[in-house]
Formats: C-alpha cells, structure tokens, sequence
C-alpha cells in the first residue's frame, strides 16, 4: 500500500467453535484469550501487552463461528517485533494452569455481559433455534459449565490440532517499502516456519463437521424477559460462502437494509418511528447461510413492526414492489464506496485478502469484486428476493416482556 507507514500483520487460524465438540465448546475463543497470557520470551500477560504497547500498536483477535484471526498493526519499522509476538503467541504460548483458572472467571463474565445486552444475546438465540447445537447452533463463549470444567491438557490438545502450519495462514499489508524487504521472507521462515516443525500438519479436513440437515424445523423462540426494548431477528434459508449468486444477495441486501436510505429504515424507522436501529442481515457459512432481518423496537408496538418488516419482504419477493433503477444504482454505489473507504486501513486490506484466502483458497482482488457488483441486475435482484423470501420459510427470535409467544406463531405463516 504506497504512502502507508504501517503494516498490519495478520493470523488467521481456520478453526472456530462450530468445531468443537460438546466437552470443549468455548475453547476456540478461551484458547485466543490464552495467547495473550505469555509466552517463553514475554513469560507474563503483562510483560507481552507491555511490549506491543511500547510500540504504540493496535493489537488485538477475534473469534467465530469458522475462523480466529489475532493481527498486530505497528508502524512499519515495528514490524519485526510484530512478527516475533504473534510467532511466539501462536506457536508456543504458556498456557499456564493458573492463568486458565483465573482466566476462567473473566470468560464468565463476558458471558454474563452478552446476556445483559440483549441486543446482541438475540443473535445467539436465532442461532440455537435453526442450527443444531453441536455445530453452528452454539455459543461461541461456550456455557459456564463447560468453561469451568476445561483443563490445560484440553488446551495442549487443541493447540497442536488446529495451529499447525497447515492451518494457519499469515497475512501482510501495508507500507510497500518494508513489504519489499528481501530479508523479510528469511524472518518469517525463521520465526513460523522453523518453530512450527513439529506442527506441521495439513490443513484440517472441515467436512466432517458440516451440518447434513441445513436448518433445524423449529422456527419460532421468545425469551420473555423485562426489558424497554424488544429485539427481534427474523431470517430464511440463505447461500452457503461459495454460491455463484452471493454478490447479488450483497446488493439485494443492501436494498432492503444496508444503508439509512434503505427500504427498512425508511418504512420502519423514519416514517413509523418504531424502532431505533433496524437493517437487513446476511450471513455466509461453508455449508448454509441466512438472510433477514433484526430489529430493537418499543415492546408495546413490536407486532406493528413484524407487520411491516414481513410487509417489505412480501412486497418484495410477490413482485408488487419490485427494485426500481434507482434503488439498484443507489445499493451499487453504496457498496462500492464503503468498500473503497475500508480497504484504506491495512487492517481491513489483510481482511479483505485474508478471508477469502482461508475460507475461499481463492484470490479476489477489490477490482473483481466492484466488477461483479457493479455487473448486477434489476432483473437479477427482483428474482434472487422471489426465490429467498419465501413466505413460510422465514424464523423468528425475540427478547422481550413476552409471557405469551402464541401471539407471534401469525408472523410465520
């Protein structure tokens, strides 16, 4: 990235908590909290932040459903360092059995704060009512009980399965300068290569894990729980990650809820007053995907809201209010400049390539993907909502003081 001074150096482990099995579910996103409690050169947690931090670096990981990813963004002249800490975080972390017991508590707590935001909480409620739980359906925390009980051979166990070489993939971005270092191909063999050597094991075969039945047939959860708003998602059946069709959805999306200009916000938020936030979701995964909506609405008016969110998709998918032009050309160019914006940041550049490298194996650069944006059609976005909004097929999750959910069983015919 010319005129770029820093480089953000990513690891992304194609491994998440649809992976693991009913003893050990949590431990993807407990074993990213692992890595920052020591390693052999920085034998403490404070003694590890102490040394990013001096550099003035953003650092940080995250975990999913389908992939963890740690990155450490430093000015370029940092980068060796960098490189060094995220080496020793991945491939020979402490793992200390005082720091996992004490860590214990603080995994608790960030459970506990998901389940007091039931903005987010709602999320993880849609998920368990369509996916079975030993896969997609179960929190990425874990539960306490499981939590409580892991052990550090748990942690041995799953580092030497899942962070071998041929499970991790090491992305760069930023200052071209540094980037075009002959020395820096040396140092990364030198730091991954060589001290993974007995961690060299094939990209992990991912089939087995995959869900055989797409979405469970229960369609229906409330969680009746007094709060001032109510929280809905309601979905259908999507596209898996690979599907030929998946830019279209992008764009149809963002018609329907991608922007303050969108169909929902307009009908939901701006000429109601029913809601705060409201937006159309999609979500990808290997094997299925979801698209939809979510909404935080006034309790006292959240079947009003149902009405016209089920409205806007019926209208849509039934052809009596189809994507006009400009709709179309609006979503284009709203995806196109958010896209161009992100992809300033080495941070989003590494993700951008990252993500479709692990999950994809495949290349696409920013240029191919504003091609296939700008390639779709109205003829294209009116009939992809008529085959995916299926009157029928949609579920529903809600938080909200809601003792009676019969009430809500008429917003899934």
């Amino acid at each position: 990235m010319p005129a770029v001074e820093s480089v953000t150096a990513l690891i992304l482990a194609n491994t998440g908590s649809r992976y693991e099995g009913k003893l050990e579910q949590g431990i993807a996103h407990f074993f990213e909290h692992m890595v920052f409690k020591g390693t052999k050169s920085y034998p403490s947690a404070q003694e590890l932040s102490s040394a990013i931090d001096t550099l003035g670096a953003d650092f940080n990981a995250f975990t999913s459903k389908e992939y963890t990813g740690y990155y450490i963004k430093a000015a370029s002249r940092h980068l060796p360092v960098a490189l060094t800490a995220l080496s020793e975080m991945l491939l020979s972390p402490l793992l200390k059995e005082e720091d996992i017991e004490r860590e214990k508590g603080v995994i608790i707590e960030e459970m506990n704060m998901y389940h007091d935001t039931p903005m987010q909480y709602v999320s993880t409620l849609f998920d368990r009512l369509v996916f079975s739980d030993a896969g997609l359906g179960h929190d990425i925390l874990g539960t306490k009980e499981v939590i409580r009980a892991m052990t550090r051979s748990q942690f041995v166990s799953f580092l030497n399965r899942w962070y071998g070489q041929g499970n991790l993939l090491l992305v760069l971005a930023g200052d071209a300068t540094a980037l075009s270092d002959p020395k820096l191909e040396k140092q990364i063999a030198s730091l991954f290569a060589d001290k993974a050597a007995d961690r060299v094991a094939d990209k992990q075969d991912l089939s087995v894990y995959l869900n055989e039945q797409k979405l469970q047939p229960d369609r229906l959860h409330v969680e009746n729980r007094k709060t001032e708003q109510a929280h809905l998602i309601l979905g259908w059946p999507g596209f898996e990650r690979t599907h030929k069709d998946k830019h279209i959805l992008n764009v149809l999306t963002t018609i329907m809820g991608g922007s303050m200009s969108s169909r929902l916000f307009s009908e939901v938020r701006e000429k109601r007053g029913l809601c705060y936030y409201v937006r159309a979701d999609v979500d990808y995964y290997h094997d299925v995907g979801i698209v939809g909506a979510s909404a935080g609405v006034d309790p006292g008016r959240v079947e009003e809201a149902l009405e016209v969110i089920l409205t806007e998709f019926k209208d849509l998918s039934s052809g009596k209010k189809p994507v006009t032009e400009e709709e179309l050309s609006r979503a284009k160019e709203h995806l196109l400049g958010t896209m161009t914006l992100s992809l300033e940041d080495s941070r989003s550049v590494a993700q951008f390539y990252g993500m479709r490298q692990l999950l994809l194996d495949e290349i696409e650069t920013p240029q191919e993907v504003q091609e296939k944006i700008q390639s779709v059609t109205l003829e294209q976005v009116n009939g992809l909502a008529k085959t995916l909004y299926q009157p029928g097929e949609q579920r529903l999750a809600l938080i909200g003081p809601f003792p009676d959910k019969t009430v809500f069983e008429r917003f899934l015919s």
